[in-house]
């Protein structure tokens, strides 16, 4: 169940990330409890409202393995009622942008406004604030553009020790964890087609590990039951197993097999290589990251305690 969700997640991935969206720089958006000073019912919305002033700056938090991390702190400037019916609340918020390598602790600046939330009560309030803000607002891009220039220069010169560390993950056949560290290097450093194309090779490993196993779960079950709903089982196995795997052609062979034994028209065929090389280079590097973003995201997660930034 595990691998077909997997599988799934791959696919999807590939087939709706754009190749030009590679050359993003990586951000992690938090907001630490401790820190943000924000009601827990208002958090997810200014979660998003980071989440996209990032994206529409140049910055993704697709990745889970970065030391940069985008957040905000917010203070009630001003508290007040309109009278009803109903009655409304007003609250003036001053929120404070940050961007940070939590690694080393440094602070890349910061993007101070100020706005206004009307609504029905102070989570309301909250909520309607933090959908204004805007990813246009000079400040805040601002901030972003100081903190890329920030990232971009770590990129450029540790990219060397991110492929190091990911050589040794590889070393130990976490495919995964070393898909996570170097594709997390931005395609427009210095370091990023390097990168890109050794996480092309650390893929190809994935993947064969990946098909050889599902191969083998698909020869068990068939040399344990040969009847009809054990072929389409079988048959449905096979059929994931991608084009690019050493085992595809084994593969192959037990389909046609199965088929063969139990003399039935079953509706899987293999799949088959694009024609089109520099689309499937594309699909490639997708699906490679998503077996790395896949990983990241299901790794125990860690609370980074932010208030040093104030």
């Amino acid at each position: 169940m595990k691998i077909k969700k997997l599988l799934t997640l791959v696919c999807l991935m590939a087939t709706t990330q754009a190749f030009a969206q590679d050359c993003v720089l990586p951000i992690s958006i938090q907001l630490d409890e401790e820190f943000a000073n924000v009601p827990s019912a208002a958090k997810s919305v200014l979660y998003q409202s980071l989440s996209r002033i990032a994206t529409e700056n140049g910055l993704t938090s697709e990745s889970p393995n970065t030391p940069f991390v985008l957040t905000a702190h917010c203070d009630v400037l001003d508290k007040s009622n309109i009278p009803g019916p109903p009655i409304q609340t007003v609250y003036n918020l001053g929120i404070t942008f940050y961007m940070a390598d939590t690694y080393t602790q440094k602070k890349f600046g910061t993007a101070y406004i100020t706005l206004d939330g009307v609504g029905s009560g102070e989570v309301k309030s909250y909520i309607n604030a933090f959908r204004r803000i805007s990813g246009s607002n000079n400040e805040i891009k601002s901030l972003i553009n100081r903190g890329k220039t920030n990232m971009l220069r770590y990129y450029d010169t540790q990219y060397p020790n991110i492929i190091k560390e990911a050589k040794r993950q590889e070393a130990l056949q976490n495919y995964e964890e070393a898909l996570t560290l170097v594709l997390a290097i931005p395609l427009c450093s210095k370091g990023g087609e390097a990168a890109q194309q050794y996480g092309l090779q650390l893929y190809k490993k994935y993947l064969d590990r990946l098909n050889l196993y599902l191969l083998n779960q698909a020869r068990a079950l068939w040399a344990a039951n040969q009847d009809i709903a054990t072929a389409y089982e079988v048959c449905s196995m096979l059929a994931q197993i991608d084009p690019d795997a050493a085992c595809y052609a084994e593969a192959v062979k037990l389909m046609k097999e199965v088929k063969a034994r139990v003399r039935s028209d079953i509706d899987f065929e293999m799949r088959q290589k694009y024609n089109d090389e520099i689309q499937l280079e594309r699909e490639r590097i997708a699906a490679a990251r998503a077996v790395g973003v896949a990983f990241g995201n299901g790794q125990k997660p860690t609370t980074t305690n932010l208030t040093w930034l104030r």
